[in-house]
């Protein structure tokens, strides 16, 4: 074999050899592109499933530890059982002195009723934790969990919320309504009561949490809370029922969201709106839950572009 037939032959090989390694390349690069692409469609996924799957954890965990409180349980039962009652005469005492119209007995029990049960899932620290944990420095540690501060603190309410509801108000409700004999309304209201009722907790959540992140700018939130607490109980009829108040005060009620977290859904319950206004309800819901989606986004955009925490 010469030296030409050999150093064609090289030539040759080294040729294949190229188109080889170009071929394989190719073929490398598209899969590395292909696995960048799957994992890029798939970490949102798994993001996701793992902040759901998290938040059900938070809402387990915070219903389990109220369980460590059993006498707590039992002593608050009894104080909102005594406070039931205690409605209960105050409002049958209004009724034989003929104060109210179109109001029987058995609606007022049943408001007081239902509004201790609302009561107990509308129940929220967040604007007080906020405050304790801007206070502390701890708000830092919130910043760099890998799921929302906002629903962090809402499940973790939630499920405390829950237990109390399940273990006492449940309890209570039972007993007042074997008690004094009480209607339950139909399925078809009860389903509307429950969609207005789960609106009224998220607007109430996101009124408490838009007053939280204020604190970020005024560095102390117990006068914003106790005014927020105020215009709650004066104007959302979780106390005292909106019928009492005049008719121009009731308007002006109407325009508030504080109505729509609590007195609007017992309405529902004890058939004081027909089913018509039940669209016109739940749209106005709606309506707050959105404005208050972005009034606390607009918030949260000027806290994250400034930011002094105290403490450490």
């Amino acid at each position: 074999m010469n030296k030409n037939r050999l150093k064609q032959i090289l030539q040759t090989g080294n040729t294949m050899l190229q188109y080889l390694f170009l071929s394989y390349r190719e073929k490398f690069v598209q899969n590395i592109k292909k696995a960048v692409t799957d994992y890029d469609k798939m970490v949102p996924d798994i993001l996701n499933k793992g902040r759901k799957e998290m938040y059900w954890v938070l809402m387990k965990c915070c219903f389990r530890q109220q369980i460590q409180y059993k006498w707590n349980l039992l002593f608050q039962m009894i104080g909102d059982w005594l406070g039931i009652y205690i409605k209960i005469c105050i409002w049958q005492a209004i009724l034989n002195a003929g104060g109210i119209k179109n109001i029987n007995f058995e609606m007022m029990v049943s408001y007081s009723v239902i509004a201790a049960m609302v009561n107990g899932l509308l129940y929220s620290r967040i604007a007080e934790e906020l405050a304790d944990r801007f206070r502390t420095g701890m708000i830092a540690i919130d910043f760099i969990r890998p799921i929302s501060l906002k629903w962090y603190y809402f499940f973790g309410q939630l499920g405390e919320n829950l237990y109390h509801v399940l273990f006492e108000g449940f309890f209570i409700a039972a007993v007042s309504f074997l008690l004094w004999k009480l209607s339950v309304p139909g399925p078809e209201t009860v389903l509307i009561f429950l969609i207005s009722l789960c609106f009224g907790i998220i607007i109430l959540f996101s009124i408490q949490y838009a007053i939280g992140l204020l604190v970020f700018w005024m560095k102390d939130g117990t006068y914003t809370r106790m005014i927020a607490d105020a215009l709650f109980l004066l104007f959302s009829g979780i106390d005292i029922p909106l019928w009492f108040y005049p008719d121009w005060l009731k308007s002006f009620c109407d325009f508030l969201p504080f109505s729509y977290v609590a007195y609007k859904p017992i309405a529902i319950w004890l058939g004081m709106m027909e089913a018509k206004q039940w669209q016109k309800i739940l749209l106005i819901q709606l309506f707050w839950v959105l404005v208050l989606f972005i009034v606390e986004r607009l918030i949260w955009k000027r806290i994250q572009s400034s930011i002094e925490i105290q403490g450490g």
